[in-house]
């Protein structure tokens, strides 16, 4: 009598098991899966699928919202993210001139796009000209505010389900020290006045500590991913700065954010993961980022030149987990579902094998993103997801 071999079904995972199998390097059940909408394209989403309508969201300086667990749930996104919250005692100065401030004095201006949607323009910058005295007499953030974490970990534990936690506990180091600046003449003074741009950077990277720190002793034991903010060191075409500049200039900061950041994780959570959020061709920097201890990469932008996924898969997989690499300049916004589920697949096969793969948009989506495209995004990960990866 011939035995007929029955092949058992896999078990299906929960999120959480999902993304922290991929988080070390393992192949999960599926690929896991993850998002940011901005606040327009979240709302048009949750009507497309059918779900009741939520006006009073949180909106970042982004435009960039915390998806609710309806959507979670109905996009079947693996990973809840979350940061720390505003400040109690700072408040935005009254000013004339229809400007935003935040916290760290910096103007934006509203500006409203043809369908309605809308994203905020910084042009004033506080420390534009500044001295050495000037940098050190100024109102830096004050990090440990008690508004930050006042009921964050209620919020974290409510919303979080069985999902992955992404966790945002600070500033940016390099994006935010020129936002205080003014790009053109931060550019000039890494050049010109290098002494001016490192005192920005130790008093940006001293209030980013300290926020990580008054962050994960809040909630690091709840945490699975630490996400250091953006960090665009990376046009389409090639690095905004040389690898040496880099070296000399910037890494020294970032090196004692990171290795801040992972003392934290080894005290609250040693399975959690470290990773930075760096657009465009960031190749040149990778090595020196996996020497300096970084886990996973995001958002691998598909149209900046070295970011090439199977290039990436070969040399770096081993080191580094990729999130992200959908492409959101072309498929999304102007693809059909169809061309969408194509781009996903061809990621998912380049990156998947072995684990260390997390499918995501190569950035926040934006407002010229259809909601049919978010949905074949899922889509596209439950059908042809599963491993092994084919």
């Amino acid at each position: 009598m011939n035995e007929v071999q029955i092949r058992e079904k896999p078990k299906l995972l929960t999120s959480r098991e999902r993304v922290l199998r991929t988080l070390e390097h393992q192949e999960p059940d599926r690929v896991p899966l993850n998002m940011t909408l901005t606040v327009d394209v979240y709302h048009r989403l949750r009507e497309h699928l059918g779900l009741p309508p939520e006006p009073d969201k949180s909106i970042g300086a982004w435009t960039n919202v915390s998806s609710s667990q309806d959507l979670l749930d109905a996009m079947q996104l693996d990973i809840y993210t979350t940061g720390l919250q505003a400040p109690a005692n700072w408040k935005p100065p009254e000013t004339d001139d229809g400007l935003f401030y935040d916290e760290w004095g910096i103007g934006r201006e509203k500006v409203v796009r043809d369908d309605g949607s809308y994203y905020f323009e910084m042009v004033r910058f506080p420390l534009a000209n500044a001295t050495l005295q000037d940098i050190e007499d100024y109102a830096w953030p004050d990090p440990d505010d008690p508004g930050r974490i006042e009921g964050l970990r209620e919020k974290v534990l409510a919303n979080k389900a069985d999902r992955g936690v992404m966790f945002k506990p600070s500033n940016s180091i390099w994006e935010q020290s020129w936002w205080v600046y003014g790009m053109e003449q931060w550019m000039l003074d890494m050049a010109m006045q290098p002494e001016i741009v490192c005192a920005i950077m130790d008093k940006v990277t001293d209030v980013a500590v300290r926020l990580m720190e008054v962050g994960m002793d809040a909630v690091g034991d709840l945490v699975d991913i630490v996400r250091m903010s953006g960090e665009d060191l990376g046009t389409q075409l090639a690095p905004m700065i040389s690898p040496t500049m880099f070296d000399e200039m910037v890494r020294p900061r970032f090196a004692r954010f990171w290795n801040a950041a992972r003392r934290k994780i080894a005290e609250k959570n040693p399975r959690a993961k470290l990773m930075v959020h760096s657009c465009g061709n960031v190749r040149a920097f990778i090595p020196s980022w996996i020497e300096m201890g970084l886990d996973v990469l995001d958002p691998i932008q598909p149209q900046a030149k070295g970011m090439e996924p199977d290039g990436l898969k070969r040399d770096f997989g081993n080191d580094l987990v990729f999130h992200g690499g959908i492409d959101l300049q072309h498929v999304l916004p102007f693809g059909t579902p169809e061309e969408v589920m194509v781009e996903v697949r061809r990621y998912m096969r380049a990156l998947g094998p072995g684990g260390g793969y997390i499918v995501a948009p190569a950035h926040n989506v934006q407002s010229d993103v259809p909601p049919e495209n978010l949905v074949a995004i899922r889509d596209a990960v439950v059908a042809y997801g599963n491993y092994p990866i084919t």
